[in-house]
């Protein structure tokens, strides 16, 4: 298996679930990758694209889940503040720190997906629509509940796929409150080297690497 160097620029996309196309791509920039953990930064400014359904109050509209992704056309975007993603090799969830415009560490959030997949530019996983946030001061909550409703409803998700996710966050929440790694690894007082830029994307960002089909675990 292929680790990456610090330093390293490697694309986060969203596959969808309806037809395996790309959702959302950001260049990031790698921290460190290992056999457990791959950890990423996001600088403020950084371009990166998705094809969300948004309505005209700025919410994202649960049709998007029922329109293929592919039918959708992709908008550029910029990311908003400095971010930390932490990926651990096997889990169903992700852990970001989200850092203010003065560099200081806001919240972890717990953004519940598919382990993630490696490829030729980056990392691939799908978002479960269902999150954590999770404060310094040990307090936490569900976020977006729902939307992750409405999907049982409309026969997008099983109760087992669900279950199953709810299952993955309840990990993250144990973890947080008994601060497991990666929680007790100072995480929030890292900095970046002045020296990192912003990223781009590469031009064949929207490429297929078949990984749509490696999600089926989490269906």
């Amino acid at each position: 298996m292929k680790y990456w160097n610090s330093g390293d620029t490697v694309v986060v996309r969203n596959i969808a679930r309806s037809d395996g196309s790309v959702t959302t791509a950001i260049p990031t920039i790698v921290i460190s990758d290992d056999q457990d953990l791959l950890a990423v930064y996001i600088p403020k400014g950084t371009p990166f694209k998705n094809n969300w359904v948004v309505l005209p109050d700025q919410r994202v509209a649960s049709v998007q889940f029922i329109i293929p992704s592919a039918q959708r056309q992709h908008r550029d975007l910029v990311w908003w503040n400095d971010t930390i993603r932490l990926y651990l090799q096997g889990y169903a969830y992700s852990i970001w720190l989200n850092f203010d415009e003065n560099g200081k560490f806001m919240s972890w959030y717990g953004n519940l997906e598919a382990p993630f997949a490696r490829t030729r530019i980056g990392i691939d996983t799908r978002d479960f629509a269902l999150d954590i946030i999770a404060k310094p001061d040990g307090q936490w909550r569900w976020k977006d509940e729902d939307e992750f409703n409405r999907r049982l409803e409309v026969g997008i998700d099983s109760s087992e796929h669900q279950a199953q996710v709810r299952a993955a966050g309840r990990d993250f929440i144990e973890r947080f409150e008994y601060r497991d790694w990666p929680f007790n690894c100072g995480w929030e007082n890292w900095q970046p080297p002045e020296s990192w830029q912003i990223r781009d994307l590469p031009e064949d960002w929207t490429i297929d690497f078949g990984s749509h089909k490696l999600f089926s675990a989490f269906n």
